[in-house]
């Protein structure tokens, strides 16, 4: 009969001990996480539509292929393609100013860096009810835009027409602009954390060898927020695809199809036609497009990021 010893029962037990303490961190990330992911995934391989309860049956990928032959996913996802690309470029060109005039040293700065977080903590749909307002009807900005229209048009002797909110031109700019505005202040704490990390002899050297301000950018500011683009980058680009709340409250994906971006065409499948086995689909497919966007957001910036080595 073998007789283990005491120091090897201490050492199991320490093996064992943190297995045991994250035990029920993992069944809840199983429970909340996992298992519904995996439910949902299961759904999208089903035709189930509550119109007709009484058949749901599985019919793999045709949900998938339901989608990918339907127009109105390819003009959701152009759609959404264009806010997105639209909504990063902007995010992380404003937050990088704004984190770059942040960083310098004036009279309030503090006060000025908590303001900024004013309009990220704002929710999405009291954001987008702000937003109508000031763009709608009798909205500030609908009236300065108004009067800019027919000035321009007095002074050149042409005729444009403003039609607000019922453009739909308008309405997706606008909706771009309300996402940018909400967006910034996260952007630029990233941005301005990253340019705080720069060490300042860098800066220095550059200055000694006559560098200018435009030079010290380029090479020195720039590569150090490579990391921090890449990151902003991704996290915008899944929010600018995940876009519905916003669209719910300032268009409610009009004026006709103009702001059907694909998050808001996975909500009328659902709910409007009651489809959850394509809902679930469009879903699927949106994480597809999200994760091959990091991907191709990583290959091109995360090697150009390392500046420590």
């Amino acid at each position: 009969m073998t007789v283990i010893k005491p120091f090897h029962l201490m050492a199991r037990t320490r093996d064992v001990l943190p297995l045991l303490l994250n035990l029920p961190a993992v069944i809840l990330l199983l429970a909340f996480i996992a298992y519904p992911i995996g439910i949902s995934f299961w759904m999208s391989l089903h035709r189930y539509n509550l119109r007709r309860p009484d058949q749901v049956y599985f019919h793999g990928l045709e949900n998938y292929a339901n989608i990918l032959a339907s127009s109105e996913f390819w003009n959701a996802l152009w759609i959404s393609l264009y806010f997105t690309f639209m909504a990063v470029l902007l995010v992380i060109v404003i937050a990088m100013a704004i984190a770059l005039l942040l960083h310098e040293s004036f009279r309030g700065r503090g006060v000025v860096r908590a303001l900024l977080l004013i309009p990220w903590a704002i929710p999405g749909v009291v954001n987008g009810l702000m937003w109508v307002g000031l763009l709608g009807d009798y909205g500030a900005f609908n009236a300065m835009l108004e009067d800019s229209v027919a000035a321009i048009n007095y002074l050149f002797g042409i005729n444009i027409v403003y039609t607000g909110m019922a453009s739909p031109f308008v309405a997706l700019n606008a909706a771009i602009g309300a996402h940018v505005w909400r967006s910034v202040p996260f952007a630029c704490i990233i941005f301005l954390a990253a340019i705080q990390a720069i060490p300042t002899e860098q800066y220095r050297a550059a200055r000694v060898d006559g560098a200018t301000s435009w030079n010290r950018f380029r090479f020195i500011t720039l590569p150090w927020l490579y990391h921090a683009v890449l990151v902003v980058a991704i996290f915008e680009t899944m929010n600018g695809f995940r876009a519905f709340d916003l669209i719910y409250a300032l268009t409610g994906g009009g004026p006709g199809d103009a702001t059907h971006v694909i998050a808001w065409q996975t909500y009328k499948e659902a709910f409007a036609r009651l489809d959850f086995g394509g809902a679930n689909a469009y879903s699927y497919l949106i994480t597809l497009i999200t994760m091959t966007l990091a991907i191709i957001y990583i290959r091109l910036l995360y090697r150009r990021g390392l500046v420590q080595g």
